[in-house]
This record gives C-alpha cells, sequence and structure tokens, in this order.
C-alpha cells in the first residue's frame, strides 16, 4: 500500500458520482442490459409502465446517492488507513484526525444514507446485513472439557443444542451453530475471537430479543436458564474518534481495516441491487435496446418513454463500465 502524505485536508465532498468501490477490488462480470424490441399496448398497459418506471427511477436514484455516500467515506478514510500503516503517529496529528472523523460522520448523518455502521438505507431485504455480537459468554475459546449448551431463540419452539469437546477448535463450533441459524437467516462467525451473529433482515427481528441460555460445563454452569442479549454492531466510526481523541489510533488499524472492507461489500450489493432492477425493466418492458457507446442511438421517432427506459438501462450500462476507474487512482 502507498504510503501518502500526513497533510490533512477538509472534508471532500464535491465528488464525482459514485461509481462503486467495489470496482476497486474487481470489475463486474455482469454483461450490458438490453430491453425487448417494442409492442404495441394499450392504454392501461402504457399507465402502469409509467408507474413501475418512475418507481424503478426512485429506486435507482437512491441506491446511487447512497453509493456516492459510501465513496465520500471511502475516500476520506483510505488515507488514515495508508497513514496508520506506515508509522506512528504524534497525539496532534491524530487530534486533526480526529476532527475530521468527527466532520465526516457529522456530514454522512446529515445525508441520512447510511446507518451508523455504514450500511446503506437503501439495501432492501436480503440485500441488507445485520451484526450483533454475543460477548456475554465465550462459546468459541477452546476449554479442557466437555460442554453442552442449549439456545432458543426469541419465537423458535423448539431449542438448538451443541455439544463442545475437550480443545474443540472454533470453526467446529461454528459450523454446529449455523447448522441450527441457517434456516433462520442468521450466519455465525468469529470476530477477533467473540461470536458475531449476522442477520437478514428476518433474523435480524430474532437477535432483537434476549436469548434463553443453558448449559452444563464452565462458560454456562449447569441449573436455572439464563437470558442473554446479543449486543448490536457498534457505530462504525465511533472508535477511530474515541482512540484518536486518546491518541490510540494505531490500536484501532484492525477496526479501520474492516470497516473499509465493508464499504467495499456495501457498495458491491448496491451494484447487484441496481443490476437486478435494471435486469427487471429490461426483460418486463417492451423498448428499444440500449446500446454501447459509439453504438447506433435510438431514432428520433422513438416514444418519450422509451427514450427514459433506454437511459434507465443506458445508466446501469454507464455504472458497470465506470466502477473500475473510480478508486484505482491509488
Amino acid at each position: 500500500m502507498q504510503v501518502t502524505s500526513p497533510r490533512l485536508s477538509p472534508l471532500n465532498t464535491n465528488l464525482e458520482p459514485a461509481a462503486g468501490i467495489a470496482g476497486a477490488v474487481a470489475e463486474s462480470s455482469t454483461p450490458p442490459l438490453t430491453a425487448k424490441t417494442p409492442v404495441s399496448q394499450s392504454a392501461p398497459g402504457r399507465y402502469q409502465q409509467w408507474g413501475r418506471l418512475s418507481q424503478a427511477q426512485n429506486q435507482i436514484a437512491r441506491l446511487q446517492a447512497a453509493e456516492q455516500s459510501l465513496t465520500q467515506a471511502y475516500q476520506q478514510l483510505r488515507p488514515l488507513a495508508q497513514r496508520l500503516q506506515a508509522s506512528a503517529m504524534a497525539p496532534e496529528q491524530q487530534s486533526r484526525w480526529g476532527e475530521q472523523l468527527a466532520r465526516l460522520s457529522e456530514h454522512l448523518q446529515q445525508q441520512g444514507r447510511l446507518d451508523a455502521r455504514l450500511q446503506p438505507v437503501a439495501l432492501d431485504g436480503d440485500a441488507a446485513r445485520y451484526r450483533y455480537q454475543l460477548d456475554k459468554v465465550d462459546l468459541l475459546s477452546p476449554r479442557p472439557v466437555r460442554e453442552r449448551v442449549t439456545l432458543l431463540l426469541a419465537g423458535q419452539q423448539q431449542a438448538m443444542g451443541i455439544s463442545i469437546a475437550p480443545g474443540q477448535r472454533p470453526v467446529v463450533t461454528l459450523t454446529q451453530l449455523n447448522r441450527h441459524l441457517a434456516p433462520l437467516g442468521i450466519n455465525a462467525e468469529a470476530e477477533q475471537g467473540k461470536l458475531q451473529l449476522i442477520a437478514r433482515e428476518r433474523g435480524e427481528a430474532i437477535l432483537r430479543q434476549p436469548i434463553l441460555m443453558q448449559g452444563e460445563g464452565v462458560r454456562v454452569p449447569a441449573g436455572e436458564p439464563v437470558l442473554i442479549k446479543a449486543t448490536p454492531e457498534p457505530d462504525a466510526l465511533a472508535p477511530l474518534q474515541a482512540a484518536a481523541q486518546k491518541g490510540e489510533l494505531l490500536s484501532e488499524r484492525e477496526h479501520l481495516k474492516r470497516v473499509m472492507v465493508r464499504i467495499q461489500d456495501y457498495s458491491q450489493r448496491l451494484q447487484e441491487q441496481r443490476q437486478l432492477i435494471l435486469q427487471h425493466t429490461a426483460k418486463a418492458w417492451p423498448v428499444a435496446a440500449a446500446k454501447e457507446p459509439g453504438a447506433t442511438p435510438l431514432p428520433a421517432q422513438a416514444s418519450r418513454f422509451e427514450q427514459l427506459v433506454s437511459a434507465l438501462v443506458a445508466q446501469a450500462n454507464v455504472s458497470r463500465h465506470s466502477a473500475v476507474a473510480l478508486l484505482r487512482k491509488e
């Protein structure tokens, strides 16, 4: 990774429209979208098409606005990540970074496109992810005794039980947990030695509720069941700001790295959701195909509806082609 100058710049919000941070990792292989050949439509059918077109335009606009906010966050955090990799920073430098992080956090809150974890609010349904940590009890560290742990999640009729053998590796415990959690839309992972539960939309409602736990062993002593509460993932920028104020930014180097990887993941899912919308547009609506740059444009006599839908499809292709370029300026 290249080392940049430690000079801090003011928060830059005048960025080019976001084409996708995930393009910094790999170019999307999604082929250009095309639409079908025009066919005649009844008046009610045309009204429905206009309504769907308006809905698609609004969805695309929200996704692209969220991607622009992600780009702003990524481009502000990247110099800090490079600086932390290079060497230690003086307290006054860390203080200035803390001020810049505070401005970035305030700016993103004002935009309202990302939540505190920098997840775009425009991500719908299963595209969204919600992270919780089960930090009240340690289920992953190897222990010298055999244990049995039973968990009952909110709204479930049957408890899930796992057996932890002496010296059992965390990956084995995670496999057992995921066998029970996957049907609920929840996935268990290890995060810095702690159990992290990642849920989709329906699973997130379960994790907001207390979990009834009963055990036979060291982690959860035998006896009456106890209620534990999974802790929601903290704000993405708050730990960095707190560390900067204390002059301990280096201790958050790994956290910053995870935040930036997560931004790339969110950007990729925004692109996938946008492409999905445009694929539905191209398949469902009988309009002339959107052309690649340099190809023959739509005829002048094309209807306003055909022009708008073709422009919408072309918009996705432009985003696809420019996704790689934005963050290759490293």
